[in-house]
C-alpha cells in the first residue's frame, strides 16, 4: 500500500515538472518592427555634386505605416577607409532624446533625412571611403545602403572683405549719371567714380573745376564715394 501510494506521488510530481517546463517555452518571432515591414518599406539614398546627401524612406504600400524608434536618433552612418576601418562614426559623441518616436507615412509618401555630410565630415581627410548609411527606426537596421563616397572637404564660403576707406583730392570735372562722377587726380589723369547714395546730394550743382576732398571704398574694383568736401 506504501509502495502504491510512492509512486502515485512520483507520477503527480513528474506530470507537475512537465507542466511548469511547457509553460515557461515561447515560440516569439524575433522580427522586430510591424510584420512584414521589409516589403512595405524602401529606402534609398541621394548624394549630391556638392557632396551632401539624403536618406529617403518610401512607405511602398497602400496603408500607413508607422516607423517606431527608441530615440531621437533618426540616422546612422559610417566611414570605411580602403582597410575597412572605420573613420568616422555619426552617432559617436552625440546624445539623442531618449523615448519612444513615432513617424507615420501614408501610402507612397516619403520621408527624408537630411545627413548634413558638409557639416558632419569637416574634420575628416579628404579621400575615397565606403558610406554605409541606415535607419535607426525599428525593423529598419538591416536595410543598409552602401556607396563609394569621394569627400572632398568642406566647402569654405570666403568672408567678406574688410572695406577700407581712402581719402583722395581731385578736380571735380562733371556728372556722367545720377550715380557716377569723372575727376581728375592730382597726376593730371582723369577716372570715374561711383557716389553712394549718401553721397549723391553733394555733388547736386556742384561747380565744374572745384578742389574736393572724396572719401570712398573699393568695391568690385571701383572707387564709390561715401562723402566728399570742397578743398581749400
Amino acid at each position: 500500500m506504501r509502495k502504491s501510494k510512492r509512486v502515485t506521488w512520483i507520477l503527480l510530481l513528474c506530470t507537475s515538472l512537465l507542466v511548469l517546463a511547457s509553460c515557461g517555452t515561447s515560440n516569439v518571432s524575433s522580427t522586430t518592427g510591424s510584420e512584414g515591414k521589409d516589403n512595405n518599406i524602401s529606402t534609398r539614398l541621394v548624394l549630391d555634386a556638392d557632396g551632401e546627401g539624403s536618406f529617403i524612406i518610401k512607405n511602398e504600400s497602400k496603408k500607413e505605416v508607422v516607423l517606431t524608434s527608441s530615440s531621437g536618433q533618426q540616422i546612422e552612418f559610417q566611414l570605411l577607409n580602403e582597410a575597412k576601418e572605420t573613420i568616422y562614426t555619426y552617432s559617436a559623441n552625440k546624445m539623442f532624446m531618449q523615448g519612444i518616436v513615432e513617424n507615420k507615412l501614408q501610402p507612397g509618401e516619403e520621408w527624408i533625412i537630411p545627413l548634413n555630410l558638409q557639416a558632419e565630415l569637416a574634420g575628416v581627410p579628404t579621400g575615397t571611403y565606403k558610406l554605409v548609411v541606415w535607419s535607426t527606426t525599428d525593423g529598419l537596421n538591416d536595410l543598409k545602403i552602401e556607396t563609394t563616397y569621394k569627400w572632398t572637404g568642406a566647402i569654405t564660403t570666403e568672408a567678406p572683405k574688410k572695406l577700407v576707406v581712402e581719402k583722395q583730392e581731385v578736380i571735380y570735372i562733371g556728372q556722367q549719371d545720377l550715380h557716377s562722377i569723372e575727376v581728375e587726380n592730382l597726376e593730371g589723369t582723369t577716372e570715374a567714380m561711383q557716389l553712394s547714395e549718401v553721397a549723391v546730394p553733394f555733388f547736386e550743382g556742384l561747380e565744374k573745376g572745384k578742389h574736393i576732398f572724396v572719401e570712398y571704398v573699393v568695391e568690385n574694383e571701383q572707387k564709390v564715394i561715401q562723402s566728399a568736401q570742397l578743398g581749400e
